[in-house]
C-alpha cells in the first residue's frame, strides 16, 4: 500500500475522499475506473452497497482524512485483505522487483518488431526439430528468449501489441510465441527477478512442445475430443518433458512448469491432480497463460473469443481452476480491455486499445477508427481515455463494450504495423 493510502470503512466515507483501492476485486463491482473521486452521497452508497472498507488515496483526495479513524488489517470475517504489493510479496515468496518504463511505445515496437520475428523463426525451428526428433539446443533457445525479454522490461506494451496483432499461420507455432511473451509481461508484473523471468518465458515456450509428436489428425481434428482422443491429448506433457530432459543446462523450474501447465487449483487438472500449494508458482502461470492465449486465438476446432471475454472466462473460473490472486494480477497484465481489442465508446465512436494505463485499467489509450456514423476515419488518433473523461457534448466518455472485428469489417493489425 502506498504511504499516501489509508485504509478507512466505507461507514466513514466522505464527500472529497479518492477510493483508490477496494476490498476486493474491481470486476466484483459495478464501477467503471479503477480510482475515483467521490462527488456525492450516492457514490458513498454505492461503495456501501459492495464493499466493507476501502483505500483511500490522501494526496488526491480533497477532504481532510487526517481525522479519519483508519481501521486494522483484517476484515469482519477473520482474512487478511492483501494490498498489491503484500499479494506479489506473497506469490513470489520475495520482495517484488519494480520495473520501470524505460522507452516510450513507438520507439520500443521497432525494437520489438524485429526481435519478435527473431522468436517466432526460431520457435518454428525448436518445432520442427521436434517433430523430426532431433536435438534442441539450449543457446538457440535463448537466443531467441533474451532480447524478446529485454523488449518487455523496458516497455511490455509493444510485445503485448505484437503477440495481439501478428497471427502466425499454424496455432502451434503462435500459441508457443505469444505463450512465451505473455510469461515475461506475468512475470514483470510480478516482480520477478531478470533470470526467472527468462525461466518462465522459456518454460511457455516450450510446454506444449510434445504436441508435435502426436498424430497429425489428431492435432488438426476440427472437432471437440472423444474420451479416447482426449486421453492420447493429455499425453503431450510427458512427450515435452521427454524432449526438454534431452536439452543440456534446461533448468529444474522451467521442467517443473512444463510438468504442471496442466494442473489445477481444485485438482480437476493433469497429469497427477495436484492442487492449489502443490502446485508450483511458474506452473500456475502457465495454465492461466495457456488458456488465456488459446481463447483468444483460432483453433480447429473453436473459434477465437475477443480478450475482453477471455478476461471474464478468466475471472469466472478463478478459484476453481487458477489461483485467484494470480488471476488478479494477471488481469493486471493484459488489462480489462487487452491491447488489440476492439471497443465502442458511450458517444458511439469504435477505436482499438492500444495500451492501458497501471492504476486505471477500464481507461486505456485507444485509436479510433471509425467516427460516431461509424463510418472511417481518414486519420487515426489516440484517444486517452485516462485524460479525456467527456465527449465532445460534455457527457461522461466511457467505454460501454468490446465490439468483435467481424462485426464492422476491421482488422486491428492493419492500422499500426
Amino acid at each position: 500500500m502506498s504511504i499516501t493510502q489509508k485504509k478507512v470503512c466505507s461507514s466513514d466515507l466522505q464527500i472529497g475522499m479518492y477510493v483508490a483501492q477496494l476490498d476486493r476485486p474491481w470486476l466484483e463491482t459495478p464501477f467503471k475506473i479503477q480510482g475515483f473521486l467521490l462527488k456525492s452521497r450516492k457514490d458513498i452508497g454505492q461503495i456501501e452497497k459492495y464493499c466493507d472498507y476501502v483505500y483511500i488515496d490522501t494526496a488526491k483526495s480533497k477532504y481532510d482524512v487526517k481525522e479519519i479513524e483508519t481501521v486494522g488489517s483484517s476484515d469482519d470475517t477473520g482474512g487478511t485483505h492483501l494490498t498489491d504489493l503484500e499479494q506479489k510479496q506473497l506469490l513470489i515468496n520475495r520482495p517484488p522487483r519494480s520495473y520501470e518504463v524505460k522507452a516510450d511505445f513507438k520507439s520500443e515496437l521497432k525494437v520489438a518488431y524485429a526481435n519478435h520475428e527473431q522468436l517466432c523463426d526460431a520457435t518454428s525451428d525448436i518445432l520442427d526439430l521436434a517433430i523430426k526428433n532431433e536435438k534442441i539446443h539450449l543457446p538457440t533457445v535463448k537466443k531467441a528468449i533474451t532480447p524478446m525479454v529485454e523488449s518487455v522490461i523496458r516497455n511490455p506494451e509493444a510485445f503485448s501489441w505484437l503477440t495481439m496483432m501478428k497471427k502466425m499461420d499454424s496455432y502451434a507455432y503462435n500459441h508457443s510465441v505469444s505463450c512465451s511473451i505473455w510469461a515475461a509481461t506475468f512475470g514483470r508484473n510480478l516482480g520477478l527477478p531478470i533470470k526467472d523471468i527468462q525461466s518462465v518465458s522459456m518454460g511457455a515456450l516450450l510446454f506444449d512442445i510434445g504436441k508435435a509428436r502426436l498424430p497429425e489428425a489428431l492435432v488438426l481434428k476440427p472437432q471437440s475430443f472423444n474420451k479416447f482422443e482426449y486421453k492420447l491429448a493429455k499425453t503431450h506433457v510427458q512427450l515435452s518433458l521427454d524432449i526438454v530432459g534431452s536439452i543440456i543446462g534446461i533448468q529444474d523450474d522451467e521442467v517443473e512448469m512444463i510438468a504442471t501447465h496442466h494442473e489445477r487449483h481444485d485438482g480437476s487438472g493433469y497429469p497427477n491432480g495436484f492442487t492449489a500449494d502443490s502446485i508450483p508458482l511458474f506452473g500456475k502461470m502457465a495454465g492461466i497463460i495457456d488458456s488465456y492465449d488459446a481463447m483468444i486465438s483460432d483453433r480447429h476446432y473453436a473459434a477465437a473469443i475477443s480478450p475482453h471475454e477471455a478476461v471474464k472466462e478468466l475471472y469466472d473460473r478463478s478459484g476453481k481452476d487458477f489461483q485467484p490472486e494470480l488471476v488478479e494480477q494477471f488481469i493486471q497484465v493484459v488489462g480489462v480491455y487487452p491491447v488489440g481489442t476492439l471497443v465502442e465508446l458511450s458517444d458511439g465512436r469504435v477505436g482499438v486499445v492500444v495500451a492501458h494505463h497501471r492504476v486505471r485499467r477500464l481507461r486505456p489509450r485507444v485509436m479510433m477508427i471509425l467516427d460516431r456514423k461509424k463510418e472511417m476515419y481518414k486519420r487515426f488518433r489516440i484517444e486517452d481515455l485516462y485524460e479525456v473523461e467527456r465527449d465532445e457534448d460534455g457527457l461522461p466518455l466511457d467505454i460501454v463494450h468490446s465490439v468483435s472485428p467481424k462485426k464492422f469489417g476491421i482488422d486491428p493489425s492493419q492500422f499500426y504495423l
